[in-house]
């Protein structure tokens, strides 16, 4: 076939495919322009998920009249003069291909007032340019884009269901609005107001985009900042109460923009490092901000990427930051004071609400919840109201910062009494002016581990082990014996995916089922199996939830319990709740 140039319009719509997948992506192309305008109020709104129209307003500069018709032209930009400029990029927008790209898939209408001069706007039906008119805004720029993708059926159908991508794109604005909280932002989906963020501070604007979605506690999110060399960095992460089952809310974000780099998100990660249990994840919103000669956003369309010259430096201090920063503490139950309003409201409530509910507070009922009166609430509401604050548990585990030091502050010589076992799973102990309650089971799982780490006491066995594993897991033996064999476990192999074990420590004795599946499905480092196969044995070998422990066996478990550094499990749990005699006292009113 000869080769020939493309018609302009089929190679306008090519390029625009790289930058506008979706409705989200246009809401994501005028965010950056209404920011770069120094606006300070952002209104975005779809109609239809933004398949009808979409539409942006802002209280920025303006564009001047005599722009406008170069607005939708390819490389047309006002951030962007020579090819230095490239190399020192501030701004949101650089390349001049949004409105071009949008352009080309769909009618566009641009109206601005410049510095509140008399409006004017401009069209732009799928490439097809109009005159510049009169009208728009007093103030600001207002951008109305219609019928996206309608001339491409084919690219419409790749599409979600409207109220989907009504979603994704209030999802871009959130993601936006976290790294502009003196900005205020607002989305509007068929008609209604889905968000509203005012101005604020960078934590609140953190915490009030959360609470659109999750269930947070603010006293557990935490400030970090760190300085070094030629960037800086600020973060607002959980504290180790608070997690996550996957990686969705570590978000990164360089000189203010959102990026995908999987290094820094470990980097996050490592820095909590055994603070979180295994399979567990904060919440972590990381701003760097870096000099902009070591950064080049130039090498993705969508500008999701980045590299970063000195990366290997920025997550070393990342990880330094989180570890350095964030602590341990020990779950404290405090009762939560309830506003004067809403007194009556929960009253009679909490009169009516079984004890059983109580249950995981050691079956303590909140002596300030007695009924002042039996008449209906007034307020219409009341029934969400009470149900929202009776979710919150009144009475909660709090992890403060002043008692993440209260572990450590122990004197040795500060004697203890045993107090007995609740619900044949927590041991009670009471040291001064405060009752620790101590899982068992993890507690002694704890004490194995810190034991079997030790690797004392191999034992030959009389009749080895024998069992069969996989091929890749085969091939991992045969060249990594010696992890085992530094665990004190002697592998052999007797046939093709055939092995047995002709040793193992005296700990593992009534375990060995679990060692063998241990093995036959873990391949890894030494470090990874060296951790896994320990906490595996002391899982398994510790004290049982539902066993009863008599007071010899008690007595000695919380001795060796109070001499740890750090009351964790081998998963990365804290086993030990520390409740004060001044929160008793106060749950009960006598002070």
């Amino acid at each position: 076939m000869k080769i020939q140039l493309l018609d302009p319009l089929v190679a306008q719509r090519i390029a625009a495919g790289e930058v506008i997948e979706r409705p989200a992506s246009v809401i994501r192309e005028l965010l950056d322009n209404a920011l770069d305008a120094g606006a300070k109020t952002i209104v975005a709104s779809v109609t239809d998920g933004g398949l009808e129209e979409i539409k942006l307003i802002d209280d920025g500069e303006g564009i001047e009249p005599e722009d406008l018709p170069l607005l939708c032209e390819s490389h047309a930009t006002s951030k962007v003069r020579e090819l230095d400029d490239l190399y020192h990029i501030k701004s949101m927008g650089f390349r001049g291909e949004a409105l071009y790209s949008i352009a080309a898939v769909s009618k566009i209408t641009i109206a601005s007032s410049f510095q509140g001069q008399d409006p004017y706007q401009i069209t732009v039906d799928n490439g097809r340019k109009e005159a510049v008119l009169p009208g728009g805004p007093r103030i600001g720029t207002m951008v109305t884009v219609q019928g996206l993708f309608k001339e491409l059926p084919a690219r419409r159908q790749f599409l979600k269901r409207p109220s989907t991508e009504a979603t994704m794109a209030r999802s871009v604005l959130l993601e936006k609005a976290l790294a502009y909280p003196e900005r205020a932002f607002r989305f509007i989906s068929d008609q209604t107001v889905r968000v509203d963020l005012v101005p604020t501070t960078r934590k609140q604007r953190v915490l009030d985009v959360l609470s659109l979605n999750q269930n947070i506690i603010p006293s557990e999110m935490l400030e970090l900042y760190d300085t070094a060399g030629r960037f800086d960095l600020y973060a607002v992460c959980s504290s180790p109460a608070l997690s996550r089952s996957d990686r969705s809310h570590i978000k990164i974000y360089v000189n203010n923009r959102p990026i995908d780099e999987y290094s820094l998100v470990q980097a996050v990660t490592y820095g909590y490092g055994e603070l979180l249990a295994g399979g567990s994840f904060p919440y972590c919103y990381l701003f760097i901000n870096v000099d902009p000669t070591l950064v080049d956003f130039n090498i993705h369309p969508t500008k999701r990427e980045v590299k970063l010259r000195n990366k290997a430096e920025i997550h070393h201090q990342v990880v330094s930051m989180i570890a350095g920063q964030i602590k341990r503490s020990i779950p404290r139950l405090v009762k939560q004071e309830m506003e004067s309003e809403d007194a009556p409201l929960l009253a009679p409530l909490y009169e009516s609400r079984p004890a059983a509910h109580q249950s995981h507070h050691a079956g303590e009922r909140p002596g300030s919840y007695e009924a002042t009166s039996q008449k209906a609430p007034l307020d219409s509401e009341w029934f969400q109201k009470a149900k929202e604050l009776l979710e919150g548990n009144r009475m909660q585990a709090s992890r403060s910062t002043e008692t993440g030091d209260v572990w450590a502050q122990q004197e040795d010589e500060q004697e203890f009494v045993y107090l007995g076992q609740a619900f044949n799973l927590f041991l009670i102990a009471q040291k001064q002016d405060d009752l620790f309650l101590v899982d068992q089971h993890a507690a002694h799982e704890r004490l194995i581990f810190d034991e079997v780490r030790q690797k004392k006491h191999v034992q030959q066995l009389m009749i080895p082990l024998s069992f069969e594993v996989e091929r890749d897991v085969d091939d991992y033996l045969l060249e990594s014996q010696d992890v085992y064999l530094n665990l004190g476990i002697k592998l052999e192999r007797t046939d093709d995916l055939l092995w047995q074990i002709t040793s193992l420590p005296a700990l593992y004795r009534n375990i060995e089922s679990h060692v063998i599946s241990f093995i036959q499905k873990t391949t890894g480092d030494a470090q990874e199996v060296e951790k896994g196969l320990y906490a595996v044995v002391a899982c398994h070998a510790a004290i049982k939830a539902g066993d009863s422990v008599d007071r010899m066996m008690a007595v000695s478990l919380l001795t060796k319990v109070f001499a740890l550094d750090e009351p964790t499990c081998p998963h990365g749990r804290t086993f030990v709740v520390r409740l004060g005699k001044n929160e008793l006292m106060k749950a009960v009113q006598r002070t």
